[in-house]
Parts: structure tokens; sequence; C-alpha cells
């Protein structure tokens, strides 16, 4: 059993660990790989992990801390928005 626990730093009971997990394993989405494939990921909106496999692999981590254009494209969303609701 790894060392996890809640936000506020609240310990995680076994059965509510065996419930996350079951619901886990309900929604696991698999993704066969060959090589030269390359996942991303976004850590805010899953959670990830990876089987066993025989062979290397190279692991490269990146932060993205927005774009260019990000505000422009975010304040004519907020526009559209706005005007949807009007």
């Amino acid at each position: 059993k790894s060392d996890m626990y809640y936000g506020d730093d609240g310990a995680i009971s076994d059965e509510d660990l065996e419930h996350m997990d079951e619901i886990t394993m309900k929604n696991v989405q698999f993704v066969k790989m060959t090589e030269g494939d390359v996942v991303l990921l976004d850590n805010y909106k899953c959670m990830h992990g990876r089987n066993v496999f025989d062979g290397t692999r190279k692991h490269g981590v990146a932060w993205f801390e927005g774009w260019e254009g990000e505000e422009e494209m975010k304040a004519k969303a907020q526009q559209s928005k706005q005007a949807a609701m009007a």
C-alpha cells in the first residue's frame, strides 16, 4: 500500500482506496505503442501509468505555461460566451 492521503493530509481508508481503484480500472484506456511513438498527457486532466514491458524507454518531461496568443484566445472565447448569453 502506498502512503496515499487526501489533499488535506487526511488518511485514505483501505475501503476508499479499493473504491478508487475500482473506478479507475473501469476507466482505463490502453495505448499500444511502437518504437518512435510519443504520448502527451495533461497531468491536471488525467492520471497515467504504464504496464511492465521489455526494452528501454526514453522519458522526457515538458512544462507548458501558456503559449503565444493565449490571452487573445481567452479574451475572444470570453466575448463569444458573453454574446451567446445576451
